[in-house]
């Protein structure tokens, strides 16, 4: 007599026989649905496959899972079973799974009243994805996969399916990992041994990733067909030159070679400050006027041993202006990276030094004002307010500025970290402040924030109890603010 569970899989295996011309079209519908969806929205896509899957590999996942011990009916199986239908998105590089992911999660926005934690795309009410839970999952052998259940309604039936998301790398080791382990059925002796290999293969793999995606990201930057990608090309060439020219300049006036690249990279962003938008006739023109001042400058004999000369008092409009324009002229002429950064700003700028070093700063701060979001604040207290409070944030910074007194602020690395540091406090604010006279109350608090921040980012020591006393002031105050993991750094010291 025949084995009562061979009867349920072969009832089982019937019924997806029968099914199996809907499931056809339903793949196909998905996997166009997805194809759709990534085609033209993600450059690291590459692929999508689709899989119904088959009376043998079905079978033996009932016999591996005791399948027809769980399951009182092939339809109760068949509405329990995850992968019925198999969708696999394949791209590039590992990163590009996740960026992926959430592409799909923008896409499925329309949440499920039928299935909890399921959530559709707006114009198909047919498709479902399960979003609620934490992807990436992790697998039985340790790794972590986007694995992501779905539902597809169609012909008055519900039908489930599974997106996987795998880079080329994952789908490489995951096909050899599922024949060599996961399907080897041979006794292997010191299995234990085969799957710490796989383990580190698997390693392998994803460090050859992040180098092909290092090899791909420099081959986009130096995209020549860009316009952004050769004016970029172009402002890194500028910027040798600008170093080769100068260090020789040096050497030659004070007999060492000093490392400034980092200024030439601020000078030079400053020399196209009227040339980065689409205009490419001031762009060429401005590249053209820069080259052929290198070019008589080449000629020239510039010492480095003497003091710069100002013919007039420097003028500002604001306080931030004022306090760094007076700061840096008082101290270019004590201190030797700020003598060559603008002692070369200052050749290539061939307008009077005074002139040069306030539109300089003019620059600099357009650098923040441009980049900071004060959309959220203006909403509750007015955007003339709003600038009130980023004025003061700003006079601020510029009180840190001559404290710590480093050229290193000047540099576009140190500009773009100061820039995000903005935005995050700005963002705590416009979150805990209602009025302009709360944050009359309250700003000592932000402005302290901004400091330890600040202070982190250069690498600036700070008194324990000092972060103490700040965290006691939050504590004490109104604002719910996050307290950033650099500003916790400086308790560990006690």
């Amino acid at each position: 007599m025949e084995l009562e569970m061979f009867g349920f899989i072969t009832e089982v295996l019937n019924n997806l026989e029968g099914m199996k011309i809907n499931l056809d079209i339903a793949s196909r519908e998905i996997e166009n649905f997805f194809e759709e969806m990534l085609e033209h929205n993600n450059e690291g896509y590459l692929n999508i496959n689709s899989r119904v899957k088959s009376k043998q590999s079905l079978k033996e996942k009932m016999l591996r899972y005791d399948y027809y011990t769980q399951y009182k009916t092939p339809e109760v199986m068949f509405d329990r079973l995850s992968d019925l239908i198999g969708i696999r998105l394949e791209c590039r590089f590992i990163g590009d799974e996740a960026t992926i992911y959430k592409l799909i999660r923008k896409c499925f926005t329309v949440s499920s009243k039928t299935y909890e934690g399921f959530y559709s795309p707006e114009g198909n009410k047919n498709l479902f994805l399960e979003l609620g839970s934490k992807q990436p999952k992790s697998q039985k052998n340790g790794m972590k996969m986007y694995r992501i259940d779905g539902k597809y309604l169609f012909d008055d039936k519900c039908y489930n399916f599974e997106v996987q998301i795998k880079s080329l790398v994952n789908i490489f080791w995951s096909e050899i990992e599922h024949k060599v382990i996961y399907k080897n059925y041979n006794y292997i002796i010191a299995d234990r041994f085969y799957k710490d290999i796989m383990s580190s293969i698997k390693n392998s793999l994803t460090t050859i990733d992040q180098q092909l995606l290092l090899i791909s990201n420099q081959f986009d930057r130096g995209d020549s067909t860009n316009k952004s990608g050769r004016k970029v090309q172009m402002e890194q060439l500028l910027s040798k030159v600008l170093y080769d020219l100068f260090a020789l300049k040096i050497k030659n006036s004070i007999g060492i070679l000093i490392d400034f690249r980092k200024s030439c990279d601020t000078i030079v962003k400053y020399v196209f400050r009227d040339a980065l938008c689409d205009d490419e006739k001031l762009y060429n023109e401005t590249m053209v006027s820069v080259f052929s001042r290198l070019n008589e400058i080449e000629g020239k004999e510039v010492d480095f041993t003497t003091q710069i000369i100002f013919k007039r008092p420097c003028e500002a409009e604001d306080a931030f202006t004022y306090k760094l324009v007076n700061f840096i002229r008082e101290t270019l002429n004590d201190e030797f990276q700020w003598n060559i950064f603008f002692r070369i700003l200052f050749e290539i700028e061939p307008d009077c030094n005074a002139g040069d070093l306030e539109k300089f700063i003019q620059f600099y701060k357009n650098r923040f004002y441009s980049s900071i979001n004060l959309r959220s604040l203006e909403k509750k207290i007015s955007k003339e307010k709003s600038l009130w409070i980023m004025d003061e944030l700003m006079e601020h910074f510029a009180d840190l500025f001559i404290r710590v007194n480093t050229v290193e602020l000047l540099y576009n690395n140190v500009i773009e970290q100061v820039i995000s540091i903005l935005n995050n406090v700005l963002d705590a604010v416009s979150r805990n402040i209602f009025t302009y006279e709360d944050w009359m109350s309250e700003k000592e608090i932000y402005m302290q924030l901004l400091e330890l921040r600040l202070s982190s980012v250069l690498d600036i020591d700070v008194e324990a109890t000092k972060v103490l006393d700040f965290l006691d002031d939050v504590r004490k105050s109104d604002s719910n603010i996050e307290i950033h993991k650099s500003i916790v750094k400086y308790i560990d010291k006690l």
